[in-house]
């Protein structure tokens, strides 16, 4: 009788049962179920340089992971099948798919923009980021989200929503905020400091002059045939009926919590939507001391015509990787490109004496928070209540 296989004798020693398990499932792939395995996981035949590697890598003892994952991850092909793997694996979770379905849609395509990267997750602060229409936020985001899991950002269907368009409670909307690391959308103040106080909270201002010209431009670009009813649309609607001063004058409340002094409505909750009396009209320097008494709470306020400059400085803040280049995002002028058809080409807006006196009218106490915001950005320590007087 031959004497027995010493792989297989019971364990004796110092050698443990996990490390006679390895032994038995090492031999019995060495023994011929090497090639058939690796043409399942690869989808060919393996060479004989594939075939060495996996074996060595099972037989492996000192590397904490399963033995036939361990030997398939350290095949060269993996290298560009893991990352396809893992966006099948995400897409699935949430996405509402299946197996089924990828089989029908072919390849899986990359994690649409501005939802993360798979490859990656966030060990900073938690974040939210009040994100104010037409101040440059989609460049923020999308230089800031790729340093995120997807998992790790707020998915919120109804980030787009002004806060006088829909009351985001703290809970979320069924769901728990509260475990994002990064919280963004068109969000006021006072509903992102409801929803967890502690966060770093931080912004961007635009001159709001030029940001209320941007808005109309951006609204007449959407095309008209992406809105269920353009004519009668209280707000994109109104910039499609009217030239630029008819914009300005509409009455309908909607669109004045979105034109008339928006920065400070947006730092206060003082909304026109919902209110029999216009709270900011009611008492404007109190509503405007409030304002600018609120940029004390946000932990950085950048300035959009110096876009490259506050990123950086937010990125030191945060302990972000900077951007390697120039941030931009949703060009006006570019819009039109957008495959997705939600824009056309739309013409030179004019601006007339009187819509000009109107700009002016509707952007009085925006202007003074927006130069209270930009002279602290310059390292002014002018105290508030000076500035506020001017």
């Amino acid at each position: 009788m031959s004497d027995p296989d010493p792989a297989i004798q019971p364990p004796s020693g110092g050698r443990s049962r996990a490390r006679l398990t390895r032994s038995l499932l090492s031999r019995t792939l060495l023994r011929g179920s090497t090639r058939p395995l690796l043409r399942m996981a690869l989808g060919r035949w393996p060479t004989g340089a594939e075939i060495d590697l996996f074996r060595r890598a099972v037989a492996t003892e000192f590397v904490r992971m399963p033995a036939l994952l361990r030997g398939l991850m350290l095949q060269p092909d993996m290298e560009s099948m893991l990352p396809e793997l893992l966006r099948i694996m995400w897409f699935i979770k949430n996405q509402g798919m299946t197996i089924d379905d990828l089989e029908r849609t072919g390849p899986v395509p990359p994690i649409p923009d501005l939802l993360g990267n798979i490859f990656t997750a966030w060990t900073g602060p938690k974040l939210s980021f009040l994100h104010l229409e037409k101040c440059g936020g989609v460049a923020v985001v999308k230089w800031l989200t790729g340093q995120f899991h997807p998992d790790q950002i707020d998915p919120d269907p109804l980030r787009a929503a002004p806060p006088h368009n829909f009351y985001r409670a703290p809970p979320g909307i069924g769901r728990d905020i509260t475990k994002y690391s990064l919280l963004w959308g068109h969000f006021g103040l006072p509903t992102l400091e409801r929803i967890e106080p502690e966060r770093f909270i931080f912004t961007m201002l635009r001159d709001p002059r030029a940001r209320l010209i941007s808005l109309y431009r951006y609204w007449r670009a959407v095309n008209p045939a992406m809105i269920d009813d353009i004519e009668h649309d209280p707000v994109v609607g109104s910039a499609h009926r009217n030239d630029l001063l008819g914009f300005l004058r509409d009455p309908e409340p909607l669109l004045r919590d979105y034109i008339d002094n928006f920065y400070v409505r947006r730092l206060t909750g003082r909304y026109v939507t919902g209110a029999t009396t216009d709270p900011l009209i009611r008492s404007p320097v109190a509503a405007l001391n409030q304002a600018v008494a609120a940029l004390d709470r946000i932990g950085f306020v950048g300035i959009t015509e110096r876009m490259d400059e506050s990123i950086h400085r937010l990125a030191a803040l945060i302990g972000a990787k900077p951007p390697e280049g120039p941030v931009r995002g949703n060009i006006a002028a570019e819009n039109h490109t957008d495959p997705s058809g939600w824009f056309r080409r739309t013409e030179t807006v004019t601006i007339t004496a009187e819509a000009e006196a109107e700009i002016e009218r509707l952007t009085r106490l925006d202007r003074v928070v927006y130069e209270t915001a930009r002279a602290r950005f310059d390292g002014a320590t002018q105290p508030v209540s000076a500035v506020v007087a001017a």
